[in-house]
């Protein structure tokens, strides 16, 4: 049960952490950048292939040790790869070096100024030591070239590199997430340095698909195709790369206001790759090249999962048969359904990256389950036997695979904790049925279901003493919440396990969790989560 607000504030809140987390650990000095030692001269194996971009640091060297986003009470504008003192930094991408030497909490900083689909884009690479920037103003460099190395100067908790990407130019407050750029770039030493020239200022913005692979912007999907309307970032970078890297593909949609009980659609995060005559070998075989070719470019592209021809494929873990649905589109013959991590709303200026070049083959279902979401009633073998009224045990496994932090086990100990699967309960708070579920919230998330999960009437129309409107509405605001704060936990500004987060924001609120940035320090929700947790661990026939 979301309690709300019921719980009375406590506000002591240890304001050290975020003091000592700001303490300069390395003096500013000023240094002349033509007498830096060593400039031009490393030795360090950089490079991409042509056409790349390159990671600032090499993926064996460092580790993300912070993203972009709300962390400490301000934004934090970029992204740190923590790495040991002098490990080699390189150039993101051609282009001519403005800025290189000492700057406010940086230490010493270089900013890079590219041209890149006929757009100016800057990235900033901060917290060098003197002896560590290696180019100097004016400099024309190439992607994959040494240009410094890793400091913990300035205002640094320990040796990283702090990455940036301004798109228009550096600016303050104009940077957005590095993260899908560094995600499209090759490794350093994958090349040569000096392959591809700087192009010219008066490149032109393309006005065709990127080439796979390369290195330019992807361009817009066009009307003709589909419309990028309501979608979140991640979903845009979908569609335009599929649109760029299969101009056979005719339509690609996926918004819609209705999503029968699940938010994939309506939230902006889901694509339909919809496949011209599907049932022939053509259509199937492009089909199956869509599907494979997303599946191992999932991580740049931020794939949750994919339905293709009743294949459930996650980006983690083993795919599966879904049962049958009853028709070409609820079977997903006829196209090919992507969900997104999605990132959020698209922002103006928004960058999306250059089309991923990588090619394989998506795994294939070994055997038939339905963990896929929507897949109706199935195995629930994951819970241990004789500990849950049987009647819920279907129910939990298929409200599950709303979310990915859902469990069978987790969903069944969070009834025990609410009703203990009795019907019929209502608190002094007006909170009914097995979750405890209070009016306004039911109102928005009680769905009734026929007997196979799948939705069949309005939001608040479903009954919260019926097991399946019940379970299907407690997995549904629990994934709710979840998706209310992955934000600020891939951000930085919400640390714990996720599990737990969303435990905690079922109990007290998402805002809760957001205002604490963690379990919020109410004994209620603790005890809440601590005990959840450790009754969906003996539920677990897995542990």
């Amino acid at each position: 049960m979301k309690k709300g607000g019921a719980i009375a504030l406590a506000v002591v809140l240890a304001l050290s952490l975020f003091v000592v987390l700001f303490v300069t650990t390395g003096v500013r000095e000023e240094v002349p950048t033509n007498c830096v030692p060593g400039r031009g001269t490393s030795s360090a194996a950089g490079g991409v292939p042509a056409g790349s971009f390159a990671k600032p640091v090499k993926t064996t060297e460092s580790t993300l040790s912070s993203p972009f986003g709300q962390r400490w009470g301000t934004n934090h504008n970029g992204m740190d790869l923590a790495a040991p003192v002098g490990t080699p930094i390189y150039a993101y991408a051609d282009g001519i070096v403005s800025k290189a030497g000492p700057a406010d909490g940086f230490g010493m900083w270089i900013v890079l100024d590219h041209n890149i689909g006929g757009q100016t884009v800057s990235t900033v690479y901060g917290h060098m030591f003197p002896d560590g920037v290696l180019v100097q103003a004016g400099d024309r460099i190439t992607a994959g070239q040494h240009i410094g190395d890793v400091g913990n100067n300035g205002q640094s908790t320990g040796a990283h590199l702090h990455f940036e990407y301004h798109p228009g130019g550096w600016a303050p407050g104009n940077a957005i997430d590095p993260g899908p750029f560094y995600a499209a770039a090759a490794d350093p030493g994958t090349g040569q340095t000096g392959q591809s020239p700087l192009p010219s200022p008066s490149t032109s913005t393309p006005t065709t698909p990127a080439p796979t692979g390369g290195s330019a912007e992807m361009a817009a999907l066009p009307a003709t195709v589909g419309s990028e309307e309501h979608f979140q970032v991640d979903t845009v970078r979908v569609a335009r790369a599929v649109h760029a890297k299969f101009p056979q593909i005719t339509t690609i949609g996926g918004w819609r206001a209705d999503g029968e009980g699940f938010d994939d659609h309506p939230s902006g995060r889901a694509a339909d790759i919809m496949i011209d005559n599907w049932s022939s070998e053509e259509g199937k075989t492009l089909g199956d090249q869509v599907k494979d070719w997303l599946w191992v470019n999932r991580d740049q592209l931020q794939i949750e999962y994919m339905i293709w021809r009743q294949q459930y494929i996650p980006s983690q873990g083993e795919p599966n048969t879904m049962e049958d649905r009853g028709s070409p589109t609820e079977n997903h013959y006829d196209h090919v359904h992507v969900t997104t991590v999605g990132h959020g709303t698209p922002t103006p200026g928004q960058i999306y990256g250059p089309v991923p070049g990588g090619t394989g083959t998506a795994p294939e279902a070994a055997g038939t389950c339905t963990t896929a979401p929507g897949a109706g009633l199935g195995d629930h073998a994951s819970l241990a036997a004789g500990q849950i009224p049987p009647e819920f045990e279907p129910w939990l496994t298929v409200s599950s695979a709303q979310c990915r932090e859902l469990s069978p086990a987790v969903l069944a100990a969070q009834l025990k904790q609410e009703s203990g699967f009795t019907p019929g309960l209502t608190s002094s708070s007006g909170a009914e049925g097995y979750g405890q579920f209070l009016p306004g919230i039911w109102a928005a998330y009680g769905f009734p279901v026929d007997d196979n999960g799948v939705v069949i009437g309005a939001a608040g129309e479903g009954d919260p003493n019926d097991i399946g409107d019940a379970v299907m509405a407690q997995g549904r605001y629990n994934c709710a919440v979840a998706a209310t704060l992955r934000p600020g936990i891939e951000s930085g500004s919400i640390t714990g396990d996720p599990i737990e987060l969303m435990l905690a924001g079922y109990n007290a609120g998402p805002g809760a969790v957001q205002q604490f940035g963690g379990i919020p320090p109410y004994s209620e929700t603790q005890n809440y989560v601590t005990t959840i947790t450790a009754t969906a661990a003996n539920y677990d026939l897995a542990r």
